[in-house]
């Protein structure tokens, strides 16, 4: 028994020097690709489709660029009802908790710049609706710092319970 022990290790020794052994690399933490979706370097690429049965927006973010006084900046935001029934929707101007680096929280006076084309949007199940959001600079105004961020708040007016989810797509600003 010693002998088959000590043979199968030597066998075991030269396959290995030789480079024949069969060589090991550890599972990686990428789950297999389904949907069309293909997966690469460890990395998950999604879906080109969000999710169907979840609310959510797009874009996340918004990056306004050569902004100044007397300007206008238009985006559509997508909101997307995830739900089996109707559901209205509050779309607004909201101050932010935090901002990104390098950027300062608005002036006070940034609210009344937002324009939101449908505040109040009633989106059927499984739908999604486009909204215009335009963010307008009066021609008199001051520039109050060169990089400010806000951010638009979606949330669906029909949650109920004490826990209510606010989705929000940053707008970040950059003035001229």
């Amino acid at each position: 028994m010693k002998k088959l022990i000590i043979g199968l290790l030597i066998v075991g020794v030269l396959l290995i020097a030789s480079g024949c052994a069969p060589s090991y690399s550890p599972p990686t933490n990428t789950p297999p690709a389904s949907d069309g979706a293909t997966a690469s370097s460890g990395t998950t690429v999604l879906p080109n489709e969000p999710p169907v049965d979840r609310t959510w927006i797009s874009p996340g973010k918004v990056m306004v660029g050569n902004f100044h006084p007397g300007a206008r900046a238009e985006w559509t935001m997508s909101v997307h009802n995830g739900k089996d029934t109707p559901a209205s929707f509050l779309v607004a101007y909201r101050y932010p908790d935090n901002v990104g680096e390098g950027y300062i929280k608005p002036a006070k006076e940034v609210q009344d710049w937002v324009i939101i084309a449908d505040p109040t949007p009633v989106i059927a199940p499984k739908e999604t609706k486009d909204i215009l959001i335009a963010l307008e600079m009066p021609k008199d105004a001051a520039v109050f710092a060169p990089k400010w961020e806000f951010w638009i708040s979606v949330k669906d007016t029909t949650q109920t319970g004490m826990v209510v989810t606010e989705l929000c797509s940053r707008w970040l600003v950059q003035m001229r």
